[in-house]
């Protein structure tokens, strides 16, 4: 949808006049590529000649080469935000990857073309830019990876989680196959490839090849997978007749300025990026385009040369009639800005001005480059020259773009915001409040770089190393609550309880709008049986990110451990309604309609989840409860021997299906199922309980006495299991 906006101030209006209008049946495709984390200076067209980019060359040879693209952001989602919508980011509101989403009340490139009767897919490379970030909208299909859920309750689980994505063959293999579906209309495409970003793990061909240099292998694997997307258009007739543009939501610094690679940052080796574009029939092949342009840019541009009505509330201005021989002026400056060491560390932010020969940065030690120069940025003017002009237009331009959307943070009831912020917790994505001190990334960025190695360790499972680097960064910056919620979290999955949660509360007190520093902390705490707090902890997780199932999916386990089944029932159908109807979820739903006495909706439930994942021990298990409950033991002996094909040494399943074979008389099986129980699981106490059982069924007292012995000596055993052993015992004459 779409809202009236003041206009940018530091942007010109579009250019009079239009392109021409082709007729409807000769409206041309769209194809939108955004290469992740790709720099302009390494691919083969902006003159490396080490690159090995022949398919990217070959479309820039072909089209126009843009040699002052700069992105609004060094980050995925906001620059991709912008891209589709030709906001800047302070105006739409996604302004971090973590926390943040498109509103909905912004209109995007899908939606507009899709009301002027386009067909639309896209194709995405990574969980960033999953369904939940926004970007979905007028997107009839949308293609991204899949995460798998997490729940609370296992202390392996509060980890760092690597963010998902799948490789640029897979990606490029959906788009194709989207052209299939949508060639009879004209159709948008969007294509975003993820392999560039670290870390850098190139297709074996490609490892080789660029063994001193993977990152460059990244790229080449890419161009080579877009290849294929290429051939497809070609061989089919539609390459000429769809406009064909390639850009970069971001690039790297691989050691520039002490930063290893993206987000904290706000020079060119982040922000200038590729910008290419292909349309045989309105751009002259071989085309060079020197003047400046925004990420904010590519879509009124690209809608100008398609013909196509301008989406009203776009920042960005055309440059179509400077592609096409028209005159064009000269570009204002250029916004582009981090939040990212804010929001993650508690340091000041970053935000920039840059026009087509100057950057000015706005930080507590400002900067003032001559980019036409000194390309590098190695030569900081402002000690030498005055910068308040440049202050005054930035803030000017900041004012004009005005307050950004505050479902940007969190799209929640009034009443749940209200709610969670009762608790103590602020509701949105906020930084690292109890710093005062906002210190200078500049003067910190080893210690982002040591946090960002920190988290390839754990990828990787060298959890030493991984403690050894936030250690340190913690030694440089103590207040940091990034590096102390990932070694809270490492310490407590280490069996160092207390001190790892210690530091995961130092963390969400710091941060207290952060979702993992909150999910991490409800996590320890449920691990803890430490219910009311955990439950605290993921409520204030759910109204950061209310749109993503998996606190809804762990505040109902929580719950679940309270005995509010009601409760439970209700996360869990919450968890569902958000795109969670996973087989753990549903089992988790059926278990909690079992305890209601609700045996129908139960087992419905049940069947779904071992249905959608045959192996999945725990469902099979819960539906054998259900089935021998409504006397359907032969069914439920069948669901409990399927729970230990998948998982031989499940202790449930086997103490559920041993007990049921004593009640049989089956008790030679039972023999074995029990002896097998308690070979897996020595300390079991259901599992020795039902020992004398089956050993008093056998005939053999003595046998009774003894694992009775044993169960009673065991520590926190159910009293009502152990007032009935003392019986027992006593009746044996023990």
């Amino acid at each position: 949808m779409r809202r009236a906006i003041l206009a940018l101030a530091l942007a010109a209006a579009s250019c009079a006049g239009e392109a021409p209008k082709p007729a409807p049946s000769a409206r041309p495709n769209l194809v939108l590529i955004t290469l992740d984390t790709t720099r302009a200076d390494h691919l083969g067209c902006y003159g490396d000649a080490r690159a090995a980019t022949p398919n990217l060359d070959r479309i820039a040879h072909e089209g126009v080469l843009f040699t002052q693209s700069i992105a609004v952001a060094p980050l995925t989602l906001p620059s991709h935000a912008s891209i589709l919508t030709g906001l800047y980011p302070p105006r739409h509101g996604a302004r971090d990857n973590a926390d943040f989403r498109l509103p909905d009340t912004e209109a995007t490139l899908a939606e507009h073309l899709k009301a002027q009767g386009y067909a639309t897919a896209a194709a995405v490379g990574t969980y960033i830019l999953a369904r939940e970030s926004g970007l979905s909208q007028g997107f009839e299909r949308y293609d991204e990876p899949r995460r798998p859920p997490r729940a609370a309750g296992d202390a392996s689980s509060i980890r760092y989680e690597p963010i998902v994505e799948r490789k640029a063959s897979e990606v490029v293999a959906d788009a194709v196959a989207s052209i299939e579906r949508m060639r009879a209309k004209p159709f948008f495409l969007w294509v975003h490839v993820y392999d560039p970003h670290e870390p850098y793990a190139p297709p074996a061909e490609f490892r080789e090849r660029f063994a001193g240099d993977l990152y460059d292998g990244e790229i080449a694997a890419v161009d080579a997978a877009l290849g294929g997307l290429f051939d497809a258009l070609r061989r089919d007739g539609l390459l000429d007749r769809t406009l064909v543009a390639v850009t970069a939501d971001h690039g790297e610094s691989l050691g520039e300025h002490g930063e290893d690679t993206h987000g904290l940052f706000v020079y060119d080796s982040t922000l200038r990026v590729p910008l290419i574009l292909r349309y045989p029939p309105a751009l002259h092949a071989g085309t060079t385009y020197p003047g400046l342009a925004s990420g904010v840019d590519l879509a009124p541009t690209l809608l100008e040369l398609m013909g196509l009505p301008p989406m009203q509330n776009a920042e960005g201005r055309s440059v179509a009639k400077g592609l096409t021989g028209g005159s064009l002026g000269e570009r204002e400056p250029v916004y582009a800005e981090s939040l990212y060491g804010e929001r993650a560390y508690g340091w000041a932010p970053l935000h920039a001005l840059r026009s087509a020969t100057t950057k000015y940065i706005d930080a507590p030690e400002r900067e003032l480059y001559d980019v036409e120069h000194d390309p590098r940025e190695a030569d900081n003017l402002a000690a030498r020259q005055d910068t308040k002009s440049w202050a005054v237009r930035l803030d000017d331009a900041r004012k004009a773009m005005g307050p950004s959307d505050p479902a940007a943070i969190a799209a929640m009831p009034g009443e749940q915001r209200d709610r969670i912020a009762s608790l103590g917790y602020v509701s949105a994505g906020g930084p690292g409040l109890s710093r005062k001190d906002r210190p200078d990334p500049k003067r910190l960025v080893v210690v982002s770089n040591l946090y960002q190695k920190a988290q390839q360790a754990i990828g990787a499972g060298q959890d030493s190393v991984a403690e050894r680097l936030l250690r340190e960064a913690l030694t440089k910056d103590p207040g940091n609550p990034a590096a102390a919620s990932l070694l809270g979290a490492l310490r407590f999955s280490q069996n160092d309880r207390s001190g790892g949660l210690a530091q995961l509360r130092a963390a969400a007190a710091a941060s207290p709008g952060n979702f993992e520093y909150q999910w991490n902390l409800g996590n320890a705490l449920f691990v803890e049986r430490r219910y009311d707090e955990a439950a605290k902890a993921f409520r204030a997780a759910i109204g950061i990110r209310p749109a993503l199932g998996d606190a809804h999916y762990a505040l109902g386990n929580v719950l679940a451990a309270q005995g509010d089944t009601a409760g439970a029932m209700t996360e869990y159908e919450s968890a569902m309604k958000r795109g969670l109807n996973t087989p753990p979820v549903l089992a988790a739903l059926g278990t909690m309609q079992l305890a209601s006495g609700d045996d129908a909706g139960a087992e419905k439930s049940l069947r779904a989840a071992v249905t959608a994942d045959p192996g999945f021990a725990d469902g099979w298990n819960q539906l054998g409860i259900l089935l021998d409950r409504t006397r359907r033991r032969p069914e439920a002996i069948d669901a409990f021997s399927k729970a230990l094909d998948a998982q031989p040494d499940h202790a449930d399943a086997l103490f559920n299906r041993a007990r049921i074979e004593v009640l049989a008389k089956d008790l030679p099986a039972a023999r074995k199922d029990v002896e097998r129980l308690l070979r897996a699981h020595p300390d079991n106490p259901q599992g020795r309980f039902l020992e004398a059982n089956l050993c008093v069924a056998e005939g053999n007292p003595g046998g009774a006495k003894t694992a009775l012995t044993r169960f009673l000596a065991m520590r926190g055993i159910d009293p009502r299991m152990k007032t009935a052993a003392e019986g027992m015992l006593a009746r044996l004459g023990g």
